[in-house]
């Protein structure tokens, strides 16, 4: 008879999140994301600009802010939108955070610093314009592309259609085409606190 050596042991694993990548428009403030809502704001002439990162590509041209875009084809339209809608706005974008969400929004005119251990709904500790503080009441104009207008990405909970005040009857690729992303120029227009 065979005797059989049984050997027992035990290993452990441990899991490591995912390091954020600097590239990817859903973690955080992307610096080309950024630059090329600042071409569509001062296009379309408003206070400020929304780019969600669903709409956007991991990886561009720097030489040509168009491909930045999942659908260039899309048209600029202005939004008018109250502070508080904007902040509400903010809230879903960092609703997710640590986690990349494809509905944070790359801005142009604003600036947000939001606390990363405060629970959803309730990270957005302040937001400036850049005419100062953000007021509840007042109203803005905000450019952005007409899928996200219309309430693409669920931010139908906070505007739709109706909010729509203009078009520019000019798609993303036309106005971007062959325009360089000025990245050097950017500082991150979203902190996050403690």
């Amino acid at each position: 008879m065979k005797r059989l050596r049984l050997v027992v042991g035990f290993f452990s694993t441990c899991s490591v999140a995912p390091a954020k990548r600097a590239d990817d428009p859903g973690l955080g403030a992307n610096l080309a994301a950024q630059a090329a809502a600042d071409l569509v704001r001062e296009t379309a002439g408003t206070d400020g600009a929304f780019l969600a990162a669903g709409l956007l590509k991991d990886k561009s041209d720097a030489s040509d802010a168009s491909t930045l875009f999942q659908y260039p084809g899309d048209e600029i339209v202005v939004v008018t939108l109250t502070g508080a809608q904007i902040k509400h706005a903010f809230e879903r974008s960092v609703s997710l955070y640590p986690q990349s969400n494809s509905a944070f929004l790359q801005i142009s005119g604003f600036s947000a610093t939001f606390s990363k251990s405060a629970p959803a709904n309730k990270r957005i500790v302040d937001v400036s314009s850049d005419f100062g503080k953000l007021a509840d009441s007042q109203n803005y104009t905000i450019a952005m592309p007409s899928s996200l207008a219309r309430g693409g990405l669920g931010y139908f909970k906070i505007w739709d259609k109706p909010n729509i005040t203009r078009s520019l009857n000019i798609t993303l690729e036309r106005v971007l085409k062959g325009k360089r992303l000025n990245v050097g120029a950017q500082t991150p227009r979203w902190v996050a606190a403690d």
